[in-house]
């Protein structure tokens, strides 16, 4: 493994006697090493991306449950990987189907093992996307934990690593940015209620909303009805509403 950045930050950090910035110059320092990582490792396996996302959806519903935030950190590491937008669709299909009881995440794993060959720097990159679910949450269960050690035994990480880069993981999250976060939450939460749906609806409600409320307010069947102009800009204005909000769910949901 490579730390030599971690370890060069931190110490010019330190250096200045303030922990904040030693803080901050391991985070540089990682940013450092990953960039020299990805370098030295080339491009991805071709199955990554079908495996990693499978393998999130498994994650994220170990616990029982798939949450927003869990959706959303799917759609950022999509994003992240630079994915065009049927990319992404067929991403997301991937997640939804690891959230499947019959998943078979050692053999899903083994496909992975048998491209990447020698080395674990894709299973490394592949932690590194996963440990955002389990660190988003106060206390990860024991189940998320079970499969996150399985990937990790699959490209011989051990212990030690993988609490190395939870470390890091845990300082570069830290000193990032805030995208969005309870905004991005609430954007979701007001679309659904703009829909008439709970925040739990499926995807076939999401769609099956969107259709009746369109053809309820759409002004041109208003128009036939010789409804008056306050009357068709009023439906026009809630037409638009209703079409932005399905299409933020939809965005965030990964579905046609």
């Amino acid at each position: 493994m490579n730390y030599l950045g971690k370890l060069l930050g931190g110490i010019a950090g330190l250096a200045t006697g303030k922990w904040p910035l030693a803080l901050f110059g391991l985070v540089l320092g990682h940013q450092f090493d990953r960039g020299y990582q990805n370098y030295a490792r080339g491009a991805l396996p071709s199955n990554f991306v079908p495996v990693a996302f499978s393998i999130m959806g498994h994650l994220a519903k170990a616990d029982g449950r798939v949450s927003e935030d869990e959706i959303r950190w799917a759609r950022t590491a999509m994003h992240a990987l630079t994915l065009s937008g049927e990319q992404t669709r067929a991403a997301m299909q991937h997640f939804n189907r690891g959230k499947d009881d019959g998943f078979a995440l050692e053999r899903t794993l083994g496909t992975l093992r048998e491209q990447a060959g020698a080395g674990h720097a894709t299973g490394r990159r592949l932690v590194e996307l996963l440990l955002p679910i389990l660190l988003m949450k106060r206390e990860a269960s024991a189940q998320e934990r079970r499969v996150l050690w399985q990937v990790c035994q699959e490209f011989g990480i051990s212990r030690v690593e993988l609490a190395q880069i939870e470390a890091a993981t845990r300082i570069e999250q830290r000193f990032k940015p805030a995208s969005g976060g309870a905004g991005q939450q609430d954007d979701a939460t007001h679309a659904f209620a703009i829909l008439g749906l709970s925040v739990d609806a499926s995807d076939k409600e999401i769609k099956k909303a969107y259709r009746r409320l369109t053809n309820r307010y759409h002004p041109d069947k208003l128009s036939g009805a010789k409804a008056s102009s306050d009357a068709l800009t009023a439906a026009g204005k809630k037409t638009r509403e209703i079409r932005k909000a399905y299409e933020l769910l939809r965005d965030r949901r990964g579905f046609k």
